[in-house]
């Protein structure tokens, strides 16, 4: 199984894949960022898991890659991939048997060979969220990346917990949620500046990340000078 070692972890982190001969690893395309001499990697639209090419059109509709590339290695060699947003990579160690993660928002980066990608469409939560209509389910074994605008925090839930929507990473689908205001009434929620919340219960893990790049996109936007032609 390949060695995952995340560098510089924080605000501009990246991935280092170890490779053993023969050793494969997916990711997300167009995110290698260097290899050794004896790694080469193929392009694919389906990765293990369903769908085929109606689900690499649906990670299209999530803000994912529809395109997959797969590095393959010859000897002992390693690749280096690295997301878009300056942030935080987190590597998630799927297990037979337990439950699922679900990745919101492009969150999902690179994954092993054994992990299987599946397309969960969220219906109306996903609409009024803001996120979303498609979330990325990993399930399977092995080792799984995720990425975030800023710092991943690892969030144990028992019980219940409120995170704003432009703040969730990825969950366990052990833990349901539902869509609902963040203060006390929609006029409350909308002079306070907040929107909509993910109310989570159940027992399972999040990850949240510190900073929403969708409210960042919104205040830097206005600011930048407008586009010539």
């Amino acid at each position: 199984m390949a060695k995952l070692e995340v560098l510089n972890p924080g605000s501009f982190a990246s991935v280092k894949v170890h490779l053993a001969p023969g050793e494969r690893f997916i990711s997300e395309s167009g995110m290698m960022v260097r290899s050794t001499a004896n790694v080469s990697y193929d392009i694919t639209a389906k990765p293990k898991g369903k769908g085929g090419m109606l689900g690499a059109l649906k990670r299209m509709l999530g803000g994912d890659s529809f395109f997959m590339s797969t590095y393959h290695a010859s000897g002992e060699g390693y690749v280096v991939v690295a997301p878009t947003l300056p942030g935080d990579c987190y590597v998630i160690d799927l297990e037979p048997g337990a439950a699922p993660w679900m990745c919101a928002g492009a969150s999902y980066m690179a994954s092993g060979p054994e992990v299987a990608l599946d397309t969960q469409f969220q219906g109306l939560k996903g609409f009024f969220s803001g996120e979303s209509l498609f979330y990325v389910e990993l399930s399977g074994s092995g080792p799984a990346v995720v990425n975030a605008f800023g710092r991943i925090r690892e969030v144990e839930v028992n019980g219940s917990l409120i995170v704003d929507t432009g703040h969730v990473v990825a969950f366990q689908k052990s833990l349901s949620y539902e869509i609902t205001k963040a203060g006390s009434s929609w006029f409350q929620s909308w002079l306070a500046g907040e929107g909509l919340v993910m109310n989570f219960k159940g027992r399972g893990k999040i990850l949240v990340q510190s900073h929403n790049p969708s409210e960042f996109g919104g205040a830097v936007g206005p600011l930048l000078p407008p586009r010539q032609g």
